[in-house]
Parts: structure tokens; C-alpha cells; sequence
């Protein structure tokens, strides 16, 4: 059965206080720091300090993502047909936000293991544990807008709030881990610091929209009786959905390649060090959160779907504009073109998952089955591979053009590296971002075919 993109319904009466959607936001603000600092870090970590090579580091950085795959979509259905006096979405969260925060400090706090390979498989068991409480925690987080509220232009709202949390979230992981590296000295120990006190910080951010949330969307529902096989296949048939999924799969797997590649950017492009990363973190998130609020103007007036557009060619021409800041490029003139980049990221990162929930609302008027945590753990489980496979490809080509593992003190790399490095870091993710504007273009065709816009 497929799902057609009908016209929105009426707006709640009742509305959502900005209290409650600024709590239910902070919630990303533990998400954001999550899928940030691993694609910043996690490569760098294995290969700069724990002296694991580039192959066996990607590998670590996409294998979780099978698994993810596979669990998430479980999750979505799981919750789906849970029932409880927490509601259906909250049990989960719980778990996942208290888990996810333990998992995350063991991650980044290995042990004296004597072998490459053992320090491998140690950071491949724990990120896939990460991962997991993760996905436990995401995907039913992600599911609750379109059963909170009935007003596409207040679930706008709602995702500005969580998306402008998120940008926060972006910003601490990119900006202040690295930079809490460096304060606690660097090496094994300054990682295993930084990881303790993100770890707490997400721990508590991602518990209060488990507590916000306690009055809403826990009605009475029709529970989905259909298996997972079955539900996939359907979901496969949501034209308008495949397709939104698919774009922002592409999207992020651009800004894995420029996660993972920016560390390594920062250090033997730029001469820098952790604070490097922080300040070009700070430049493209501050960017990004302060003009979140004209990307929702401009979406009230020409729609979100070709707001989304918007921002996706000008972060395509922003990428691809930093292969031109080499070492000797100016500071202000790198920061620059990062805010520009920035600008447009804020755009990318809101509107898909202001498009979602009108989506998953037409699914489940269309077809009379509250769908929402199944189809949203497909969306989790692609937005993760999106983001694995930018940092599996920054691996493979860091090992393809040469670059040398070391464990703790930066080594010469030859010219083949250090290009390697550059492409990463600015032509891939603008070709990627560039492929995915074939996609939303049919999404916007389907999507006004059903009336949204």
C-alpha cells in the first residue's frame, strides 16, 4: 500500500506552549552532541591516538550502521504497540537516553589493551553498544511531533525548537570536545575527560523530553498489527517518503565526509590543533543557529519544500568553495566561507525533519495505521548510514592516498595524504548535497501532488 502527501488537517486548538517545546527540543541538544562527536572524532582517535589504521578505523565507523539497519526499524515498531501509563514513546527514551550517556563515556575511554587489534575490536563493541541505547532513545523521540501536534505549521515550530537544540548539540560536540581534549592534556586521558563530561551532559538533556512530555500524545491509538518485512515493503511504496529519505541520506553523508575529514583538515592542512576544530565548529554553528529563525520565515512564504532546496544549492557552492582555503589562506576569509556554509546547514538540517511529520501524518490518514516509530527507525537507521558512510569513505580515502596512522604525535604526510585530506573535506560533500537535489526535486513533485508544499 503507498501514501499519498494529502493536505494537512486542521490545526490543534489546544496548541503547545513554547515551554513545552523548547523541553521537548533539548532532547537534541543530547542527539546532536552524539552524532557529532563520533564523526568528528572517532576516526581521529583510532588512527592519531590509539594508532589504528585508517581501513580497520573506517570499518569501525560503519559496521554499528548494519546493525542500526536492522534495530531501528524494531524499535519504531516496538514502540508503535507498546502501551503503558508512560505512553507508548517514553519507555523507550528513558532507557536509551540513561544507557546511551554510560555507553558513550566507554567508548572514548579505552583501556591499556597491548594490540591493534584488541584496541579495534574494543571501540567496535562499545560504539555498537552507543549506537544501539541510541537508536533506543532516537527513534521514538523522533516519532512523537506528529502525534503531538496536528498543525504542519506548528510541528515547524516545534522542529525549529529541536532543530535550534540540535545546532547546540552540534556545536558542543564539534567545538567543545575538541576543545575539552586539549584542556585535560590530550592523548588517551584528555579523551577519556571529555567523554565523561559530555557523557553527563547528554544523560541529562536527553531525560527532559521524557518528563516534558508526560501529558502529550498518549491517547487512545489503534495499534499497527502488520509485521516488519511487510512494514518495510510499505513504507518502500511512500513515494513521498522513500524519497525525502534518500535526499537526506545523500545530505549526510556529505557532512560525514566533512566531519571526518575536518580534525585532519585542522591539524596537517591548517597547522592547527583541537582548538582549530572548535573555532571552525563555532563558526559553522553559530552561523547556523542564528539564522534558523529566517529559514522558517522564508518557509511560510514560499513553502518548506523549496526552502529546502534553497539552502541545498547554497551549501552545495559553500562546500565546494573551502577547496580554495589552503594553508595560506587568510583566517577571516576561511571563517568566512565557513558562516556562509553554516547558513545554508541550518536550512539543510531543519526542513527534512519539518517535512517528516507532515508525512507521517498523510501515512497514517491514509491508511488508518499509526505508522510513526516504524517508519521513523527507517529514517534513524538512514540517517545513520548517511553519516557512517561519509566517515567509511573519509577512511578509505585517507588509506588509498596514504596517510600514516601514528599513536599521539602528528607525523608528515605525504602530498597523496594531504590532498586526499582536501577532497574530503569540500569536493565530496558538494557532490553528494549536489546528487541529492535530483531527489528532492521528485520530492517536491510528489509532495505537491498531494497538496503539501
Amino acid at each position: 500500500m503507498g501514501c499519498a502527501a494529502t493536505s494537512a488537517p486542521p490545526a490543534d486548538t489546544r496548541g503547545l506552549s513554547i515551554g513545552t517545546m523548547a523541553a521537548f527540543g533539548v532532547g537534541s541538544l543530547g542527539t546532536g552532541v552524539f552524532s557529532t562527536v563520533p564523526s568528528v572524532l572517532l576516526l581521529y582517535f583510532m588512527t592519531s591516538v590509539l594508532g589504528i589504521s585508517p581501513a580497520l578505523a573506517a570499518i569501525t565507523v560503519f559496521l554499528p550502521k548494519f546493525w542500526d539497519v536492522l534495530i531501528d526499524p524494531m524499535i519504531g515498531m516496538m514502540s508503535d504497540r507498546t502501551q503503558s501509563r508512560w505512553g507508548r514513546r517514553r519507555p523507550y527514551m528513558l532507557v536509551g537516553g540513561i544507557t546511551m550517556s554510560l555507553f558513550f563515556v566507554m567508548l572514548f575511554s579505552v583501556p591499556a589493551l597491548q594490540t591493534t587489534l584488541e584496541r579495534f575490536i574494543y571501540v567496535t563493541v562499545a560504539y555498537m553498544a552507543c549506537a544501539t541505547a541510541y537508536a533506543v532513545f532516537s527513534v521514538p523521540y523522533i516519532a512523537m511531533p506528529a502525534e503531538i501536534s496536528r498543525s504542519p505549521e506548528e510541528r515547524t515550530t516545534l522542529m525549529s525548537f529541536r532543530m535550534g537544540f540540535a545546532m547546540v548539540g552540534i556545536l558542543l560536540g564539534g567545538a567543545g570536545a575538541p576543545f575539552l581534549v586539549d584542556l585535560a592534556g590530550g592523548g588517551r586521558e584528555g579523551y577519556a575527560v571529555m567523554a565523561l563530561t559530555i557523557g553527563i551532559v547528554c544523560g541529562i538533556a536527553m531525560l527532559v523530553p521524557v518528563f516534558a512530555t508526560r501529558k502529550l500524545g498518549s491517547g487512545a491509538l489503534v495499534l499497527a498489527e502488520f509485521k516488519l518485512g511487510e512494514g518495510i515493503r510499505q513504507a518502500a511504496a511512500c513515494k513521498p517518503f522513500l524519497l525525502l529519505l534518500v535526499t537526506y541520506l545523500l545530505q549526510l553523508a556529505g557532512l560525514g565526509c566533512f566531519s571526518g575529514a575536518l580534525p585532519y583538515y585542522a591539524v596537517h592542512i591548517r597547522g592547527g590543533s583541537g582548538m582549530t576544530v572548535t573555532l571552525l565548529f563555532v563558526a559553522l554553528n553559530v552561523s547556523a543557529i542564528v539564522t534558523m529563525p529566517m529559514w522558517v520565515r522564508i518557509s511560510r512564504s514560499t513553502g518548506k519544500v523549496r526552502a529546502y532546496l534553497a539552502s541545498s544549492v547554497l551549501l552545495v557552492f559553500a562546500t565546494a568553495g573551502l577547496w580554495f582555503c589552503d594553508g595560506e589562506t587568510p583566517d577571516m576569509l576561511l571563517y568566512a566561507q565557513v558562516c556562509l556554509m553554516g547558513l545554508a546547514f541550518s536550512g539543510q538540517q531543519l526542513f527534512p525533519f519539518a517535512l517528516l511529520p507532515d508525512v507521517l501524518d498523510a501515512d497514517a490518514r491514509t491508511t488508518g495505521m499509526p505508522r510513526q516509530g516504524m517508519f521513523t527507525g527507517l529514517w534513524t537507521a538512514g540517517e545513520k548510514v548517511g553519516l557512517a558512510l561519509g566517515g567509511l569513505v573519509t577512511g578509505v580515502v585517507l588509506s588509498w592516498t596514504g596517510f600514516i596512522a601514528s599513536t599521539g604525535t602528528a607525523v608528515a604526510q605525504p602530498e597523496s595524504a594531504l590532498i586526499g585530506v582536501r577532497f574530503t573535506f569540500t569536493v565530496l560533500p558538494a557532490l553528494l548535497v549536489a546528487a541529492s537535489l535530483l531527489l528532492l526535486v521528485q520530492f517536491r513533485k510528489a509532495h505537491a501532488a498531494g497538496g503539501g508544499k
